[in-house]
């Protein structure tokens, strides 16, 4: 397995943001990986994972190697639904598979940037179905005790676009594989509002649920291959019912989503950029999608530097306005 130096990482992010690692390699296996690993540790250099870059921003040069983790492979365990999918595989590439086979109930997740490896990290979710809810397991390899193991869905302490991942475990271990539970009956869950709207079926199938969601991003969303970014570059941010009841009386209708934790309810984070006019605001070679006030674009030739200056600008508007703090939803490296 060949490790290069001063890799341009431009190509392995989707915001096509230019900054250099000092050593890289692609992981196509374990034996990569125990490889790759060994030389880090006798070299003493710090150690990056990577997925497909969808949802991370390098605001610097990395002085240490990353790992490029591109496994591939796709298992059904039996014959009702369970499923095993590798750390490198496309994630959309994968629902189409599992649509193909039968097994439905992550059709709402279509077209996520990034691979399947990453989707446990970032605990993804869209248009009211989140990974969570299919998650059985997954293989990991602890790169402290150099061995693999298996962990259950408690041990990964999921939260709102958060695991135990991103936490403290966070570059400590290296998802290999993960095992869903999906459904062999159609159930579509089309209770979101945006996507309710687009289905022309009351009774749809998961096939025009997919359709459907994939418009839906097409129409709002930037290709990354044409115009560099990472989708949602913010959290929806989570409020009390006190503080939300306050804004709806200042503001009128607020929208919100139910919140898993009591007591707290969801703000669209979109809604409160899109009223204080962020939409299609331009600095310099960065700015903001005009169709999706989540999405800050890169408009070429932009640094790290450029798209964290109008995230910060972006934010502290909200703050100041709503008193409402936003978080990154894209890592920050």
């Amino acid at each position: 397995m060949p490790i290069k130096q001063n890799v341009d990482l431009a190509p392995f992010n989707s915001f096509g943001v230019h900054n250099n690692a000092l050593y890289f390699a692609e992981i196509n296996n374990l034996q990569d990986l125990e490889s790759a690993l060994g030389f880090a540790q006798d070299q003493e250099l710090p150690i990056q994972l990577l997925g497909g870059g969808s949802n991370v921003l390098f605001s610097q040069d990395f002085p240490g190697l990353v790992l490029h983790m591109d496994i591939g492979g796709i298992e059904r365990l039996d014959e009702q639904g369970l499923v095993k999918v590798s750390c490198g595989e496309n994630w959309h590439e994968f629902v189409m598979y599992c649509l193909e086979e039968g097994l439905y109930g992550l059709e709402n997740l279509a077209l996520i940037p990034g691979t399947a490896g990453a989707a446990p990290i970032q605990n993804i979710g869209a248009y009211g179905v989140e990974l969570e809810d299919f998650v059985v397991e997954l293989e990991i390899y602890d790169m402290e005790t150099g061995q693999c193991r298996v962990m259950d869905k408690a041990a990964c302490e999921f939260n709102y676009r958060d695991s135990v991942f991103k936490q403290e475990l966070n570059n400590r271990v290296v998802v290999l594989n993960l095992t869903l539970n999906l459904s062999t009956t159609p159930a579509p869950k089309v209770e979101y509002p945006t996507l309710a709207q687009e289905l022309n079926s009351a009774d749809p199938t998961p096939m025009q649920v997919f359709d459907a969601v994939c418009h839906i991003r097409q129409s709002k969303l930037p290709d990354p291959a044409v115009r560099g970014n990472a989708g949602s570059f913010f959290k929806n941010p989570l409020v009390s019912e006190k503080k939300y009841a306050a804004l709806v009386q200042d503001y009128g209708a607020v929208p919100s989503f139910p919140a898993n934790d009591e007591g707290l309810v969801k703000i669209p984070a979109a809604w409160l950029l899109e009223t204080l006019g962020w939409k299609g605001v331009r600095q310099h070679l960065v700015g903001v999608h005009e169709l999706q006030p989540l999405v800050i674009v890169n408009y070429g030739g932009a640094s790290a530097l450029d798209i964290l200056k109008l995230a910060e600008d972006m934010s502290a508007s909200v703050l100041d306005k709503f008193g409402i703090g936003l978080q990154a939803e894209v890592r920050i490296i």
